[in-house]
């Protein structure tokens, strides 16, 4: 089930950002100020919110590499990030990684994320508006 509200973010009070990518599952796990207990919430094929409380404390893209990476919209938008955490880790994307630093040691990662979560929202209010307009529906043709 939705939430009833629009998920929030706190754009100036969060300063860590924890960023793990595991190549087995194809999934890159993003966690602001570290990982918590929280709801996940599908938005749409791969884009998975964390909530606590209505607040979004990070994010899951399940099939980063087949859905995300293989658009080359995407493919764009990841790549300074792709290549920051790369350098941040010494560690090449491909084999998996982890990093977990302050918001001004991974900028672009930073900014990749805040740009997901505004495409994660959008989609997020998109289906609510349908599931109210279907439910209008639904309403008028019972009456």
């Amino acid at each position: 089930m939705r939430p009833a509200l629009t998920p929030s973010i706190n754009l100036e009070g969060f300063d860590r950002l924890q960023f793990i990518y595991d190549q087995d599952d194809d999934v890159a796990y993003i966690h602001i100020d570290g990982p918590r207990a929280a709801v996940t919430e599908r938005i749409d094929d791969g884009w998975y919110l964390r909530l606590d409380e209505g607040a979004i404390v990070g994010m899951e893209l399940h099939g980063l590499k087949r859905i995300f990476l293989s658009t080359p919209f995407y493919a764009a938008v990841f790549d300074p990030a792709i290549r920051e955490l790369e350098a941040f880790t010494e560690s090449a994307f491909d084999g998996g990684l982890q990093a977990d630093a302050s918001i001004d040691k991974l900028p672009r990662t930073t900014h990749l994320l805040i740009f997901l979560i505004g495409q994660a929202v959008t989609k997020f209010e998109t289906l609510r508006r349908a599931a109210a307009e279907d439910a209008g529906r639904a309403l008028l043709a019972a009456s």
